[in-house]
Formats: C-alpha cells, structure tokens, sequence
C-alpha cells in the first residue's frame, strides 16, 4: 500500500483486517413479522416510535450511523493520523459525489485535493508530492503549485485514482466507519458537546497494538449522526476521526488549466 492510502487507513482503523463488511452488519437483524397488514375497517395506524438508540443492539447502531452519513447531504470530517514514522491530518468537506480534502503531511507538507465531476483535482507542495503520493522528487519540484488532473485510470505518484478520491465522498467516508467484531455498546457520554452512544470492538492483538480498540460514538437520539471515530490502544487515543456542520452547502469550481496526471510521468511535467 502506498503512502497515501496507508495513511488515511492508519487514521481510522491501522489495519484492514480489523474491518468487518456493511453486509455482515445489515444482516445482523431480527426476523420479519408475520402480523397482516390493517384494513381499511382497523382504526388508523399509529407510527411506531423509534426505538431509542440505548434500546438499539451494537449492530443496528452502526448500520444506522453508516445509513446517516450516506445521506448526510454533507459533512465536515478532521482525521489525524499518527504512526511512528508520519504523521498526517485531513480536513475534509464530503458530499454525496464530490468533495474538498486538505493534507498536512509530517506537519510541513501540503495539499488540496478536490472532486468534481469525477475527477480530482490536485495542488501540493514539493514534500507532499514526494513524500505523501511518492512521486519522484524532481518530478515533484517542477510540479509543485500546480493543478494536476487525476482521472479514473490514472496514477499521481504511485497512488491511484481511488488511492486519491478515498474518503471524500458520503459513501467512501462511510466504508471508513466500519468497526469490527464482535460488537458491543458503550456507555452513554458526552463527546465534543453532544450526548452520545458508542459502539466498539477490539482491534486483534496481531494487529501491533494489545488491548486496543475501535469506537464510533453517535448521536443520542434518532438521526445517530457520527460524532467522533476513535482507535484508542495504550491506554491513549491514537487515531480520531471527527464530524461537524452536517448539510452545509459546498461550492466547488474545477481549476483551470489543470495538468493532466498523464503527463507526470517519465521526468518531466508539461508546464
């Protein structure tokens, strides 16, 4: 895995094997009821209130915080990333097909990457570009500041188009959440202001950190928006994901006279 995708997958789980699918969790439900549906002839039909989410199990907990981001419309996301060797954050404004994505890479490294129309668009500077996408280091001098185009297909560095766009969308920022097994509940908290409910699972000991684990905490009540994404080991938090300002509008113009990420290859950069 290159350097930009082992760091966002370092931000929130350090290793996909942790990971179970969403289709493992959505199965994880009750069997259907064979009552008849009312007739015309019953009194009206009184809507079922929502279970409340310390009356939910573990699983439906995180299928409904998943369901919520994917139809968040929007949402502001701050990842921070810390391994022995980097250290990476994120700012992200995510939409249903597009999006904003700001780097710092080792504190010093920068980069902007955009999605419009499908198609990333990326600045960075000279340490972002060698270090983060691992693009060669004269390559990356000369490109440094501009606009380079990322197609589906195409390679910045050594990072692909999805190595690029993850993370930046609803549904690639929901595949990030996906906790493992088995499954259990937190305690009711308080997390950046908000009551919350959490659901969590170890993370293997094989993994490299003993005793760690994975908790999403949600909202307390019934839209079970994610509030913060943790992977504690330790003893302390090691990688936080965090979410704000749900269904903010976002504004996005593609860059004009973008470099084509074709053309970054083979020693030079057309300028």
């Amino acid at each position: 895995m290159n350097a930009s995708s082992q760091a966002r997958a370092n931000a929130v789980t350090l290793t996909a094997s942790a990971l179970v699918g969403l289709g493992m969790l959505a199965g994880c439900t009750s069997g259907g009821s064979s009552a008849a549906p009312p007739t015309a002839t019953t009194p009206a039909a009184r809507a079922t209130p929502a279970a409340s989410p310390s009356a939910m199990s573990a699983a439906r907990l995180l299928s409904g915080a998943l369901a919520a981001v994917r139809a968040g419309g929007s949402v502001h996301v701050d990842i921070t990333s810390h391994s022995p060797d980097d250290s990476v954050t994120y700012s992200d404004d995510a939409t249903g097909n597009g999006g904003r994505q700001v780097i710092t890479f080792n504190g010093t490294g920068h980069a902007t990457i955009l999605l419009i129309d499908g198609v990333d668009y990326v600045q960075a500077d000279a340490q972002a570009l060698h270090g983060f996408f691992q693009a060669p280091l004269a390559q990356a001098e000369r490109a440094a500041g501009r606009w380079i185009s990322v197609g589906p297909g195409e390679k910045l560095g050594t990072s692909t188009y999805d190595d690029v766009t993850a993370g930046i969308t609803l549904s690639s920022v929901a595949t990030e959440l996906e906790v493992g097994s088995p499954l259990s509940e937190t305690a009711p908290a308080t997390v950046a202001g908000q009551p919350v409910i959490g659901v969590q699972a170890p993370l293997p000991a094989s993994d490299g950190l003993p005793g760690a684990k994975l908790v999403l905490y949600v909202t307390d009540d019934s839209a079970l928006r994610p509030v913060r994404y943790e992977l504690v080991g330790a003893g302390s938090t090691q990688n936080t994901i965090s979410f704000s300002r749900w269904g903010e509008r976002l504004s996005l113009t593609a860059p004009a006279h973008a470099v084509p990420a074709s053309s970054f290859t083979a020693g030079s950069v057309t300028v």
